[in-house]
């Protein structure tokens, strides 16, 4: 039988992996839906849904640099990595990566990180309830 102060070092070891799991888990839900593509309007897309990223030549999407890893799916190796109070970094590189999520006085933006970014409380919510179960 574990003693009372072996069993609270179990809880604090479980609780810390389900909090990086929580976090992990939500970061990567926020990149793959700000890295989920949609045809590009110069590509013959005639509608768009914000927060998705246009893609055309695959510039932008290939742009994504994640704690000094770049491409498209750089984020996956910065996640792994990824420890409780570690800070991450994710930016797109692309020279026209602002104006495509802000926008321009020619076209709306397209939100694909910021939309995507105010979901985050969701995520975790989402992954919060799964280690509680």
């Amino acid at each position: 039988m574990k003693t009372f102060e072996a069993q609270l070092k179990d809880f604090a070891e479980l609780s810390v992996k389900n909090m990086r799991y929580v976090a992990a888990e939500a970061i990567q839900d926020v990149m793959e839906a700000a890295q989920t593509p949609q045809l590009g309007m110069t590509k013959g897309a005639t509608s768009f849904e914000v927060g998705k990223i246009p893609v055309a030549e695959k510039e932008l999407i290939n742009s994504l640099t994640s704690n000094g890893n770049t491409g498209e799916n750089s984020y996956t190796v910065a996640i792994a990595g990824f420890k409780i109070g570690d800070v991450m970094e994710f930016a797109w590189t692309a020279p026209h990566a602002m104006a495509i999520e802000v926008g321009t006085s020619k076209f709306a933006g397209r939100q694909f990180v910021g939309a995507n970014a105010r979901r985050f409380s969701d995520f975790v919510e989402k992954r919060t309830k799964e280690v509680q179960e």
